[in-house]
């Protein structure tokens, strides 16, 4: 979904550049496609990120557990890949709240013609930060460093409520666009 709402956002930047009556926007929209680009490459990418982490997870649970030493081994091979399983969804919600702020850049200095799609790339972006936020906590259940939970726990709840604020911020400047 962020991935989505990246591209969207680009487009919205690649519509307006040499678009007459858009000149003064034209190098800031064309910087901010280069950067939606990347956003949505890095975002297309975590999709096979998520799925290693949640494979290292999955054989740190078949590791042996015969032994004490093999028990110790296993607990804490599951405990480092739960954590880097939260991890990975955690940098997803970073960027779609980035793909979020594109959208924002969009609708503000866009083609007020493509301000429908600057919005719907925030509500994209926004979906996919909540999801990766619900990836997160999820993975933290299966972690027992009590600090790392918390730095997690306070990071995606942070990244959820900068995004809700933000989407809403976008549509409101897509609804004063459309209504103009």
């Amino acid at each position: 979904m962020g991935s989505l709402g990246a591209a969207l956002a680009t487009m919205v930047a690649n519509l307006t550049v040499g678009k007459k009556g858009y000149e003064a926007a034209w190098g800031e929209l064309a910087a901010m496609a280069e950067r939606g680009q990347s956003v949505k490459d890095r975002l297309a990418h975590a999709v096979d990120e998520d799925t290693d982490a949640f494979n290292r997870v999955m054989d740190a649970m078949r590791l042996p557990k015969g032994t004490p030493e093999q028990q110790a081994e296993r607990t804490r091979a599951i405990e480092a890949a739960n954590m880097g399983a939260a991890e990975v969804p955690l940098e997803t919600a970073r960027l779609c709240l980035e793909a979020i702020a594109l959208a924002d850049k969009a609708a503000g200095l866009g083609n007020r013609h493509s301000a429908s799609d600057a919005g719907v790339a925030a509500l994209a972006a926004r979906a996919g930060a909540e999801g990766a936020a619900l990836n997160v906590r999820i993975n933290l259940a299966g972690i027992s460093d009590a600090g790392f939970k918390a730095r997690a726990s306070a990071q995606i709840a942070a990244i959820e409520a900068e995004a809700r604020r933000l989407c809403e911020a976008v549509l409101a400047r897509v609804a004063a666009a459309i209504n103009a």
